[in-house]
């Protein structure tokens, strides 16, 4: 069974706490935190800086909504297979090394495919290839820099760090994809340069991490033997399960949108490549709104009412979203949703990681990251229910579908009500 969340967050019974005596930037005072914090930032410049560069120029070259799905899809797919032996790695070698390693490479990666630009030399196929190569780096990233929160944070810092974390990633989404897609509608290959760029300064923020102390992995198991001890492990316990299960329905349903916002910004809204980055960008400057909320006020009671409302509002507001009538009305509708969705994610995610197995953690956020990996699996078929129905109603039914996922798994679900 997983550890009770009891142990490192108060329960819903409680009484709700003071704010965090250090405010919502408590565990900024924290050197590796700081670099850890800064380094997320860089990378997910890089990291949306690339997929609004390899979208629009998939866009521009093929036109295709299908083609937008399908880039996502092959990427996406290898990363799910890879993600679980990288959750090993995390759980049996130093998260610092692994973080080291495969920035390093994602930022050979991104240089390549910024000379391939520069150079006019760039086709479809190099998309297809490059979203691989990207899904190999992030997928060993990813579980170790999850789990790394946790190595530099105490009981009385994780939930600020969970927030503050977050906040990272969602500042880096606010400002990322506008600035993207302003350098991409002047040229492509300047927003290749600046995504290169970012992800080096990643890596050097990255390099300057101390080596901190992790839970030992002393198992005699081969590595297929310890990913399947995991997810063995994982669905043993129900909380555990469902917290997996409300990611994976995000992913799967909702998130594949983000895809098929060129088609938004020039088909529905007459944009171009800047209106797609600030369409993209919306959810986080929602986001960041309810995060700092959650940092600051960490032992809020409620919180799995709080997740699960959230979840069912996020996705109502999107429906939404995809009927709006003025590019004005689309901001400030996906602006609001993102306030619920940053509060239903990190809480999640948070209520998953406290509830962890010490030397399961790596493993365990790999599988977390299984579950979100999964929207690739879902841009597919809505790229072609989108050829098939139009964008607004196309993305609108699968918004639909996650809709009623969610009230069914609040109504099932009681444990995480109570949590």
């Amino acid at each position: 069974m997983a550890a009770p969340v009891e142990d490192s967050l108060p329960t819903s019974d409680e009484e709700p706490g003071p704010p965090s005596a250090g405010g919502p930037f408590l565990s900024l005072r924290d050197r590796d935190f700081r670099l850890f914090w800064y380094g997320t930032v860089s990378v997910g410049f890089s990291q949306w800086g690339q997929q609004i560069g390899l979208n629009w120029l998939v866009f521009v070259l093929t036109g295709s909504a299908v083609q937008l799905g399908a880039v996502s899809f092959v990427g996406g797919v290898l990363a799910l297979v890879l993600t679980p032996y990288a959750g090993f790695l995390a759980d049996k070698y130093s998260r610092r090394e692994l973080m080291v390693w495969s920035t390093a490479a994602g930022t050979v990666q991104c240089v390549m495919i910024a000379v391939l630009v520069l150079l006019d030399m760039a086709e479809v196929w190099h998309a297809y290839a490059f979203a691989v190569a990207a899904a190999i780096t992030q997928a060993v990233n990813q579980p170790a820099r999850l789990a790394y929160v946790n190595d530099i944070s105490t009981g009385d810092t994780f939930t600020n760090a969970m927030a503050l974390n977050s906040i990272a990633q969602n500042a880096s989404r606010i400002v990322g994809p506008p600035l993207a897609g302003f350098i991409a509608a002047w040229s492509i290959g300047a927003c290749f340069v600046f995504v290169a760029a970012t992800r080096g300064l990643s890596l050097i923020y990255t390099m300057l991490l101390s080596r901190r102390t992790q839970a030992p992995n002393n198992s005699t198991e081969n590595p297929v033997q310890q990913i399947v001890s995991g997810f063995r492990y994982l669905f043993s316990d129900i909380d555990l399960t469902l917290l997996l299960l409300l990611n994976a329905l995000t992913a799967l349903l909702v998130w594949p949108y983000v895809q098929f916002m060129p088609v938004f910004a020039e088909d529905v809204f007459g944009g171009n490549a800047q209106t797609y980055g600030w369409l993209v960008s919306m959810i986080a400057v929602g986001s960041i709104v309810g995060l700092f909320g959650l940092a600051w006020f960490p032992n809020v009671r409620y919180r799995g009412w709080i997740m699960l409302g959230s979840f069912i509002v996020y996705d109502a507001l999107l429906i939404g979203f995809t009927q709006a009538p003025v590019l004005g009305v689309a901001l400030a509708t996906l602006a609001t949703a993102g306030v619920f969705f940053g509060l239903a994610s990190t809480l999640s995610h948070t209520f998953f990681q406290a509830m962890l197995r010490p030397d399961m953690r790596g493993r365990g956020l790999a599988a977390l990251q299984v579950a979100v990996g999964l929207a690739p699996l879902g841009a597919l078929p809505m790229g072609f229910l989108i050829d098939a129905i139009g964008i607004r109603n196309g993305v609108a039914i699968h918004f639909v579908l996650a809709l009623t996922s969610m009230v069914i798994v609040t109504a099932l679900g009681r444990s995480l009500r109570k949590l």
